[in-house]
This record gives C-alpha cells, structure tokens and sequence, in this order.
C-alpha cells in the first residue's frame, strides 16, 4: 500500500476506488485529522473536499463520549464500531453505524479510514413501529376487558349450565389474549433496550424457574425435564428468560390435546447450549413452516391472506 498522499499509480488506484466506493468515507492521519473524503461523504455530509480536509475527523460527531469511545479503542489498535450521530454542514443530526479501524503499514499506523452507514430512516421506522405497537396493546388491553366486564354480567343472569361452560371458556381466551399482549410488550422492551450487555446466566436455574411457574399456571399440563447435572452457564441478558416463558405457553395454549405434554431439554456441545421444547400438540402445517418462520419471501397473495 502506498503512501496516503503518493502520486504513483497506486495512489491514482487508492483514490479512484475509495472516492467511488458508494458508503460515505474518510481517511484521516495518525492525528485523526482528515486527509481525504469520498464523494459519497461529501454528498452526505454537504461539505465540500476543501472544507473537509485539514479539520478533526471527531468533529463531525455529535456525542462527546463516542469521540471519547472511539479514540480510546483506535489507541489500543483495534477497530471501532458503533452507533453514532453525524453533524451534516445544514445542522441536521444523522444517525447510523460507524465504523474506523487502523491503517497499518509496515507495522506502523499511517492513519484511519472510517465508514458510516445512515440508519435514520431505519430509526423512524421503529420508533413509529414502538408507538403503533404500544397503541395497539393500550386498545386490546381496554377492548378485551369491556369484553370481560359484558362476559360477567351474562353470567350472572346465565342459569344454563352449558352456556356458563360457554362463556367461562370465552373468559379463558380472552385472558390468554390479555397474556400474549403482556408477553409482546416483554419481549419488545427487552429486545430494544440495545444499552443491555450480556453477563453470566445459569440457564438451567432459569429454565426450572419457568418450567415451575408454566407448571403451576397450568396445572393439567405435564412437563418433563432434563438439564444434566453439570451448571449451564451461558453469556445472555434478562430477555432470555422472557424468550423460554413465551416458548413454554405456547406450548401449552395451542395445544389441543386433553393433557398437554412438554418436554425441555438441554445440550451442550462445542460450547454452546441448545434449549429444545418440544410437545404433543400437531405443531404448525408443513406448508405454512416456511412462511412463518421467515425462510419464504412474502407475497403479494400471502400478505392480503394475511
């Protein structure tokens, strides 16, 4: 690799093809001060080459503790990635992943080239998505308990038997519904929280935890385990407990068997646990696997079955 400023041939072929890679970019010197920008870059940012060049690259971002982030982990060698804020010449804040890493050359860094992918409008979907999602539940949450509140009053002027049967069963379902819209919420504040770091869990304690509460909710239910004798220790946050609850309802409330059979296990090999769950219940269509557990692209039929 030739010298970042050279103007051999190998500089003329470093300049076309980082000017004209398409993900805004810079190359700076050891000093994190800007020595080039590609096209890409300039566009994104508003800044023109001359603007650019000369300036501290830390002063396109926004946070003072990922500038504080990024030379620390530059310091040590190794490559940065991260979420950051870009300030665009217009004031706008614009948020991606970023990536920098060491320009080594003969042993020693020459300088940094970074990358930055604009996830902004990625961002604006999932927050409208967060607030369309808690809507939603915040509706089904009051509808499903109108539902209840008309359930009980029938009841009480229900002398029929058969129909108490009838409506209790009615009760039964829109409880479970109730239930699936708090699991939703679990598993969506739990997935989000992207500030979550990963720490020590005992799966198996975990796992005979919510074997024992699904046990209790569901007392008609057999369940059936095997976790070993050794601890299974696994790197995991809080969600992974959330995630087995979900998978252990499941199996039981789309379970049409008179006795519901689940059976959990464990194995560990080459370092990494496997949690099977598995039941008695006929389990979802062959023809509909693909779609469901997303390994089939989505129609326009497919999605106005939907």
């Amino acid at each position: 690799m030739t010298e970042l400023d050279g103007e051999d041939i190998g500089a003329g072929i470093y300049r076309t093809a980082f000017r004209g890679t398409r993900a805004p970019a810079i190359i700076t010197d050891p000093d994190l001060v800007v020595r080039d920008a590609n096209d890409a870059c300039l566009e994104f940012t508003g800044y023109s080459r001359p603007e650019l060049v000369g300036e501290t690259a830390l002063d396109l971002f926004e946070e003072s503790a990922v500038c504080d982030e990024i030379v620390a982990t530059l310091a040590r060698g190794d490559t940065w990635n991260g979420e950051v804020e870009v300030a665009t010449k217009d004031g706008r804040l614009v948020y991606g992943r970023g990536s920098c890493t060491p320009v080594t050359v003969d042993g020693e860094t020459r300088g940094y080239v970074g990358f930055f992918t604009d996830r902004t409008q990625h961002r604006q979907y999932e927050q409208s998505l967060r607030i369309l999602n808690r809507v939603l539940r915040h509706n089904l949450r009051n509808d499903a308990n109108v539902v209840l509140g008309r359930i009980e009053i029938v009841a009480e002027q229900v002398d029929d038997l058969a129909l108490r049967d009838s409506l209790a069963t009615a009760r039964e379902k829109v409880d479970a519904i109730l239930d699936y819209a708090e699991t939703a919420r679990n598993l969506n504040d739990l997935l989000s929280n992207t500030g979550s770091s990963l720490h020590p869990v005992r799966l198996d304690e975990v796992l005979r935890r919510k074997v024992r509460a699904a046990a209790e909710r569901y007392p008609d239910a057999e369940f059936v385990t095997d976790f070993g004798s050794d601890p299974v220790v696994v790197a995991a946050d809080d969600a992974v407990g959330t995630a087995l609850e979900a998978v252990l309802v499941n199996a039981v409330q789309h379970n049409d068997k008179a006795t519901p059979r689940v059976a959990v296990d464990v194995a560990v090999e080459s370092g990494y646990a496997t949690v099977t769950v598995a039941d008695n219940s006929p389990g979802v269509p062959a023809s509909e696997r693909d779609r469901i557990f997303g390994r089939e692209e989505s129609t326009r039929s497919t999605t106005a079955r939907d």
